[in-house]
């Protein structure tokens, strides 16, 4: 009974939840520009090799992630498109908000390695940096004001105006016929339950082989019981490879590991095109800041 509960949780949640259009977000231009200048600067990394934009493309394919399966054998990075709007940021969950995401990606050994002191004392020895820090902040150069002037970067990738939203909007004609019966399907076979709200997922933890365990009656409170964070699927079709260990290249591909795996649902090739027809919809327009 406990298990049908958890399983009726998730409808619920999805119900109540369903989609919302991206419409922006509010930043601050300055900060923003700023923030930009040290996402790309590989000098501001513990060893002066790399940068944010070496896990998070921005402009050879407009990704925001890397096409290759793993970093350093270790990461598969999501997207930073839109990423202003999770509400849960790394696969652990282990960060809330947009300030603690930036905090941990430059001091984790996993990303900048960098600690707080260094990194200040490096923006601080770079002239460009302390005019300009000097002209948009009271108090000039500090770790959090680093951090803050990233997180507006970070606000400003966000992508909006895709023709999924125009639909939700209103606009009949931004899907075709086949895409809105990839959208119900989309509903139908329970993608909706983890990827909804306005990032389409990104908002809730989950057990991977959740659906599985629960049909084949088994215990979710033992020690596999491992959750991880709901990717988004706004810009999907960009942001290859998929799944947390990168394994899978092609999106029709992951569509129909998704659906094996987590909905138990043997998808036919026509639902699969279906479905990816609808994903192709989530594509958002190009940020401007980075026009």
């Amino acid at each position: 009974m406990k298990k049908v509960l958890l399983l009726l949780f998730a409808f619920l949640y999805a119900i109540a939840n369903d989609f919302t259009p991206s419409l922006g977000v509010l930043y601050d231009e300055k900060k923003a520009e700023l923030g930009k200048k040290i996402f790309f600067d590989r000098r501001l990394s513990d060893n002066q090799d790399k940068s944010c934009e070496t896990c998070h493309n921005l402009y050879w394919d407009f990704s925001g992630t890397i096409r290759s399966s793993l970093y350093n054998d270790t990461i598969n990075p999501p997207t930073i498109l839109s990423v202003a709007l999770n509400h849960i940021y790394f696969k652990n969950g282990s960060a809330k908000n947009l300030h603690h995401q930036v905090t941990q990606s430059i001091t984790s050994n996993m990303q900048l390695g960098i600690d707080e002191k260094t990194m200040t004392s490096r923006v601080a020895s770079i002239s460009e940096y302390k005019n300009l820090f000097s002209k948009i902040y009271q108090n000039g150069i500090t770790f959090d004001n680093i951090v803050d002037s990233i997180v507006e970067f970070e606000k400003a990738l966000t992508t909006t105006s895709s023709r999924f939203d125009k639909y939700l909007m209103g606009d009949e004609n931004a899907m075709t016929n086949e895409e809105k019966k990839g959208l119900n399907l989309f509903k139908d076979i329970g993608c909706v339950a983890c990827h909804n709200g306005i990032n389409l997922g990104t908002n809730l933890m989950q057990q991977l082989s959740f659906y599985q365990r629960v049909f084949n009656g088994e215990d979710l409170n033992d020690n596999m019981f491992e959750v991880y964070r709901v990717p988004t699927l706004r810009n999907i079709s960009r942001t290859a490879p998929y799944m947390l260990d990168g394994s899978i290249t092609q999106l029709k591909d992951a569509i129909k590991h998704v659906a094996d795996t987590q909905l138990m649902h043997k998808l036919s090739d026509d639902e699969i095109e279906l479905i990816y027809k609808f994903l192709l919809t989530l594509n958002g327009e190009y940020p401007r800041i980075l026009k």
